[in-house]
């Protein structure tokens, strides 16, 4: 009796087994559709694939820049407090240089509120980094998208934003919508050639990626590359070129991706959301801090222009003015302990050397690194896109 009844036990456990693994299935076949997973995971698992390039004898010089999805509005005192505090943190982190952290404020062009921009060429002119154009719209089209994007240039320009000291129109661009070139909807764009539109006007590369939990999202990550533009939307899912060494690709737009990983996660507390993996998209807000394990995760993801394995980029983005919780993570302490865990980590001169960077300044160094240029990666800072009027004490 006892055996037949050890045999039913066993029985039970296994089929308790087996509804648990069909039960993790569903969630992650549901999470995988809901949440639009399916757009990226074959590309990560190809990116996992791939071998991995030796960074040669020399150290491996870290890039670190922060594209600030900055939205203040009419709250102006949280534009103050990023005056009022971020020099003080900044100055604490210097780089190998003795640089102090960049900041790049991606500033929304349909919120023209002078004062903002005021406080924030105060910054620039301290020496604490850039401003770019950040834009959300739509229900435009091809016409109505170009003079939208003229008129906000014209804007942020009139504090010498956007101006280069070549007397030329040079930006950076993150939509606003998570919709670059259409890809979420009209009532979110409505430009099929904004890739297009953007380069005329001026853009030398986007940083919107990445975005996780839409449709925008490039099915690639982990990289850099080269997006052609067509007559429909979502044109750089389909027609891009990586950048190498040696090799500028023709086309229309370059696109910057930040870090994508899938990192385990058992924290007991939250594994009914996470079913033990969790999505590290390098995003700086209150709900995840900034910790050394996701510092090191940003640095494994390895971003580089392929030939160039010893120059690695890091991307981080976050929304610095729109939601005070994200504001205090931003200039609190959990990012601050970051940075210096990072500058403990990864700025030793022989194994690694941190720089502190705009999104400017990193489109010079991918540039540099296309053209196999070699030496002090400061002298690139200003390689290809000079500097703004604005930069100017």
């Amino acid at each position: 009796m006892p055996h037949v009844c050890s045999n039913k036990g066993v029985r039970i456990a296994r089929r308790l087994v087996l509804f648990g693994l069909i039960l993790y299935c569903v969630g992650w076949a549901y999470r995988i559709n809901n949440r639009k997973y399916y757009i990226w995971l074959p590309g990560y698992f190809s990116w996992l694939m791939e071998s991995k390039e030796a960074s040669g004898s020399g150290p491996v010089h870290i890039f670190f820049f922060f594209t600030d999805h900055f939205e203040p509005g009419e709250r102006y005192s949280v534009t103050q407090q990023w005056v009022d505090q971020y020099p003080k943190i900044a100055d604490r982190h210097r780089d190998s240089g003795g640089r102090p952290w960049q900041h790049t404020w991606f500033y929304p062009a349909e919120q023209p509120i002078d004062r903002n921009l005021t406080a924030l060429r105060e910054l620039v002119r301290g020496g604490y980094g850039e401003v770019e154009l950040h834009l959300h719209h739509g229900n435009d089209n091809n016409e109505t998208g170009r003079v939208r994007f003229q008129k906000s240039v014209e804007y942020l320009q009139k504090f010498d934003f956007l101006k280069g000291t070549d007397g030329k129109t040079h930006f950076a661009f993150v939509h606003g919508n998570w919709s670059l070139d259409n890809s979420h909807g009209i009532a979110q764009c409505g430009i099929n050639r904004e890739l297009t539109i953007l380069r005329e006007t001026g853009c030398f590369a986007d940083f919107t990626f990445s975005s996780i939990w839409v449709n925008a999202q490039p099915p690639t990550v982990n990289n850099i590359f080269m997006a052609t533009d067509d007559d429909g939307p979502k044109s750089y899912a389909h027609r891009e070129t990586l950048l190498r060494k040696g090799e500028m690709p023709a086309g229309d737009l370059v696109i910057f991706q930040g870090p994508l990983l899938l990192l385990p996660d058992f924290n007991f507390r939250r594994l009914h959301r996470s079913l033990g993996v969790a999505i590290e998209n390098a995003e700086i807000h209150a709900a995840v801090p900034v910790t050394p394990k996701r510092v090191d995760a940003w640095v494994r993801a390895n971003i580089h222009v392929p030939g160039r394995p010893d120059w690695v980029f890091i991307k981080v983005h976050g929304h610095g003015g729109t939601d005070q919780r994200d504001v205090d993570e931003m200039l609190g302490p959990e990012l601050d302990s970051a940075l210096s865990y990072m500058e403990k980590a990864y700025n030793d001169g022989s194994r690694y050397v941190l720089h502190y960077v705009t999104a400017r300044e990193a489109y010079n160094l991918v540039r540099a690194a296309v053209d196999n240029k070699n030496g002090d990666p400061r002298q690139y800072y200003d390689y290809f896109i000079p500097p703004y009027l604005a930069n100017r004490k």
